[in-house]
């Protein structure tokens, strides 16, 4: 690989940005579609898993694939998404670095990332079918999962038992999901673990409450296929990425349920090129939750593009009326486009790194820089070379 020749980036970045996207790398496929990715809690590692079941851990600083997991199986099921355990500041070493994966023959596993330990299974088929998403609660001793058949299964860390099955609704405001569910988040506030939000095919975000044991809430509308689901870290706005051509990428107010605006996915002066259907949409890990990132499908089969956005940028136009962003829209600091984008993330501390997941099986990793204040999109294409030491291939391939 390292003798392989620079390879042609083809990216959008505005003009003049606030903050700019800059090539990276791209890794070799972890098999047909990486439906997830995901920073460990340090920065140093992405986790990635795919259709056919493998999970790969990659170096973040050079590319390359450092562990392996889940290929010591007499069978293996596709992982839909992963999620790290959260670690405090005081975990020993031992304890750190697990990761769990929600698979669709419906278990959950975990792993010991450096030992490639595989150290539990859990969760019985019978009852969660096939699952698709999970998360930890803020102190991480519960994780959620959910998938096929609309329910919420609720474990408790240490044992691993099944401690709440949620399920319908509180029969005034909502009757819970009545189809698949394809995100799920917990309320990321420390100290309260017991609300959880879900979104699915039946065109519903849920509000759950583990001591209620049922929905008390819901928002109507946005219909959620994949990772496009996702909370700020002061718990105050919803995201949510639908996979639809208008209205696709929509901030909510936590408390109300009221949608405070929709962001344009194009600029004005490209409305005429194809709507992208959101498959992924995550907040990044800083404080004020100043980076989304989305991506998805075009119209054209295996064509897609993610794009990167900067929630209050200096300078930015006011909002319209309604609760739609004015037609210059929020700041874009950049668009990887010609590949189905399956899932995306961004590293934890700075955010200098984000990564999205395609539908090849490969890895996007790109790097954040600031720059000057804001304008609109430019294409641009250059021959780039690996970071050092990496050993995967620069992005574009």
């Amino acid at each position: 690989l390292g003798s392989r020749p620079p390879l042609l980036l083809q990216f959008a970045v505005p003009s003049s940005p606030a903050m700019r996207l800059a090539p990276g790398f791209v890794t070799d496929s972890c098999g047909s579609d990486a439906f997830s990715v995901r920073f460990s809690p340090d920065g140093a590692f992405l986790a990635a898993s795919g259709a056919q079941g493998r999970v790969s851990i990659f170096n973040v600083s050079t590319g390359q694939e450092a562990y392996r997991l889940n290929i010591d199986e007499a069978e293996t099921h596709p992982v839909k998404q992963l999620c790290w355990r959260p670690e405090r500041e005081d975990a020993t070493l031992r304890t750190r670095g697990v990761l769990a994966g929600a698979s669709t023959d419906g278990k959950v596993r975990q792993w010991h990332v450096t030992s490639r330990r595989l150290l539990q299974t859990f969760g019985d088929p019978q009852d969660t079918g096939q699952l698709f998403c999970l998360d930890y609660a803020p102190d991480g001793r519960r994780l959620a999962a959910a998938g096929l058949t609309g329910e919420l299964f609720v474990f408790d860390e240490e044992t691993k038992a099944l401690t709440s099955r949620l399920k319908g609704g509180d029969s005034l405001t909502t009757a819970g999901h009545c189809s698949r569910v394809m995100a799920l988040r917990f309320l990321q506030v420390p100290g309260n673990s017991d609300l959880i939000m879900s979104g699915g095919w039946d065109n519903t975000v849920q509000f759950w409450d583990v001591r209620a044991g049922s929905a008390v809430r819901a928002i109507f509308g946005p219909h959620i296929c994949g990772d496009a689901l996702d909370i700020t870290a002061d718990g105050k706005v919803l995201l949510t990425g639908s996979w639809r051509e208008e209205e696709q990428l929509e901030l909510w107010d936590f408390g109300s349920g009221k949608r405070l605006e929709t962001l344009p996915w194009r600029s004005l002066g490209s409305l005429q090129e194809p709507a992208c259907s959101l498959y992924c949409a995550r907040f990044s890990r800083d404080a004020s939750s100043s980076l989304i990132v989305a991506g998805g499908s075009l119209p054209n089969a295996g064509k897609g593009e993610a794009k990167v956005f900067a929630r209050e940028a200096e300078g930015a136009p006011p909002k319209q009326a309604g609760g739609v962003a004015a037609s210059s829209g929020p700041c874009c600091a950049g668009t990887l486009p010609s590949f189905t984008c399956l899932s995306a993330d961004v590293s934890p501390g700075d955010g200098s790194r984000v990564a999205f997941g395609g539908s090849d099986g490969r890895i996007r990793m790109m790097r954040l820089e600031s720059s000057a204040a804001g304008g609109p999109e430019e294409r641009a294409s250059v021959p780039i070379q690996p970071e050092t030491g990496n050993k995967g291939y620069p992005v574009g391939a």
